[in-house]
């Protein structure tokens, strides 16, 4: 199952890695294709990009810029490319009225507004247009891996324990520690949220009761499961104290565990 899965996980990481992103970004994957499945009626279902129009100027701008991407196209194509689900799932962009995105009801909403503050915080932090183009096209396509975990727990009646929100991103990680392609990509989503957890200046900052983890545990367990992936190849993580050393002793078999979970979570499911 691990075979087949992964091999189904390069043929989404080349769909994305093939596309040009914001940055001028192109790589190729060395994996073999996944094998095909046989068409199937109970399977029918498509992700289908959905661009809804904004009113507020700043919202606009991401609306141009998200279009011109073809962020959502890019990612409806690469979960068409891996997953069979019996329902046709939208992939909506929109205006929130709050920078988030969220799952429910065959609809993964992506706000407007939270490319506007994703935006801003990335400026913040290194002021460069095209790096922040690139590590914001990078975050969103995270967020909506993490909202596709929530799709698939649905429409796909998954049996999980634990958080869902913990489980969702655990997807994230299970498809973006493939290759470098998407190792690059997780980790700029762990930045993102190391970012967002510098903005909390109390302990009154931060949303114990909420069903997502801290912004700070979501940037470490990303790491932790890059690590994990690899010890070898992301020893500079402890080295360069971005992990600590007594969570990286365990990160490997963290990582081990959750791609077994969900290997047999998704068996007969990928393309």
């Amino acid at each position: 199952m691990r075979a087949l899965c992964r091999n189904a996980l390069a043929v989404l990481m080349l769909s994305l890695a093939g596309l040009p992103g914001p940055g001028g970004h192109s790589a190729a994957s060395t994996r073999e294709p996944a094998r095909t499945a046989k068409p199937d009626s109970a399977s029918a279902g498509r992700f289908i990009p959905v661009y809804k129009a904004a009113k507020q100027d700043d919202n606009k701008a991401e609306a141009r810029q998200w279009r011109e991407w073809k962020i959502l196209e890019d990612f409806s194509e690469a979960m068409n490319d891996y997953i069979r689900i019996p329902d046709d799932i939208q992939v909506v962009a929109e205006e929130c009225d709050e920078p988030n995105a969220f799952y429910q009801a065959n609809v993964i909403s992506l706000c407007y507004e939270l490319g506007v503050s994703e935006r801003e915080m990335f400026t913040q932090a290194d002021n460069d247009a095209d790096e922040v183009n690139d590590e914001l096209y990078k975050s969103l396509m995270g967020t909506l891996f993490h909202e596709a975990g929530h799709a698939f727990i649905d429409v796909l009646e998954l049996k999980i324990t634990g958080k869902e929100e913990d489980v969702a991103d655990q997807l994230v990680a299970y498809m973006l520690t493939n290759d470098e392609v998407g190792e690059d990509y997780l980790m700029t989503v762990s930045y993102a949220y190391s970012l967002s957890a510098e903005q909390a200046s109390s302990l009154d900052d931060l949303p114990f009761y909420d069903a997502h983890s801290l912004d700070a545990q979501r940037a470490v367990n990303f790491l932790c499961y890059i690590y994990g992936s690899n010890p070898a190849k992301f020893q500079y993580f402890v080295d360069d104290e971005l992990l600590h050393e007594d969570r990286a002793a365990g990160c490997e078999g963290e990582y081990r565990q959750m791609v077994d979970a969900w290997d047999a979570l998704l068996e007969g499911k990928v393309k």
